[in-house]
């Protein structure tokens, strides 16, 4: 992603104007395949900041629900059930959401598994070692900790110039704003690109009309391994309880396939993905 392509402008902002609603945005890159190091990927994050918490996430993925959202409105006042969304690109790789609520940093994961929506609470507290090494980043002084999570070491850069502890994703509790943060292999990085001011704070998860199912991250975890030795069970489980349920697949000769081969290719293609997909920022959550 080129840095020409975010659509507003980030500005510097000093830490005495964020008793106002701040943007601040993060150049995420990270490496899904750990068999494959060499296929980075990248995506602009933000950090919404108000005085109640955070909100952190894609900022593709909020141009694309904001997108969405529009055409639904517009379906809505012509009184149509057709929607054209061929011409909304889906360019964002991260789905999921963070939320902490101030001043205790309660925070949330907002995230899901096989089209099933959790809210997952993060209860553990971070424990930093800060450390004397200074620099400069983006006209910033900059500090130097470390800490472990998820499964992973950490290195962050944090400044006191802007007062405010916390930092993407779950990470925070440090005095004052994370500007950089990676773990020690390099597979998940955050950069600071700037900061904006924001007239109202955008709801990334209120738009949804299923309600997420509140979990701890151990209940997450045992979800996560019950999909994963079986991708299949959801539809399965439809395929039982509704027997005219209907699910069409054709294979290159526009034979329909059955129920039977279309789990079968499924299974398959969940089980390739998963593959691909291996190299999670928090690894202990996805054991």
């Amino acid at each position: 992603m080129q840095k020409s392509s975010i659509l507003f402008i980030f500005s510097i902002v000093s830490a005495s104007l964020f008793s106002q609603n701040y943007r601040i945005g993060y150049e995420y890159s990270f490496k899904m395949d750990s068999l494959n190091r060499n296929l980075i990927e990248k995506e602009l994050m933000n950090l919404d900041i108000t005085r109640e918490g955070s909100n952190f996430y894609s900022n593709e993925k909020f141009i694309y629900d904001s997108l969405i959202n529009v055409e639904m409105k517009r379906a809505e006042s012509m009184k149509s059930r057709n929607m054209d969304i061929s011409n909304i690109p889906l360019n964002y790789k991260i789905d999921y959401s963070v939320t902490k609520k101030y001043p205790n940093f309660e925070t949330n994961l907002h995230t899901a598994i096989n089209g099933d929506e959790f809210s997952v609470l993060n209860t553990d507290k971070l424990s930093w070692n800060i450390l004397a090494d200074n620099k400069e980043i983006e006209g910033f002084k900059a500090q130097k900790a470390m800490t472990e999570f998820g499964g992973r070491k950490w290195i962050a850069w944090f400044t006191t110039e802007i007062a405010i502890q916390d930092g993407p994703y779950k990470f925070n509790g440090l005095p004052g704003l994370i500007l950089n943060i990676e773990d020690e292999k390099g597979d998940h990085i955050f950069k600071f690109v700037g900061s904006k001011k924001i007239t109202i704070n955008p709801t990334v998860n209120g738009d949804s009309k299923v309600r997420p199912v509140e979990i701890s991250a151990k209940k997450f975890t045992q979800i996560w391994k019950e999909y994963t030795n079986d991708p299949t069970k959801k539809i399965r489980q439809i395929f039982s309880q509704n027997s005219e349920a209907k699910l069409q697949m054709f294979d290159n000769t526009g034979r329909e396939l059955s129920k039977q081969e279309i789990l079968k290719i499924r299974d398959q293609q969940a089980k390739e993905k998963l593959k691909r997909n291996n190299n999670f920022l928090e690894l202990s959550l996805y054991q």
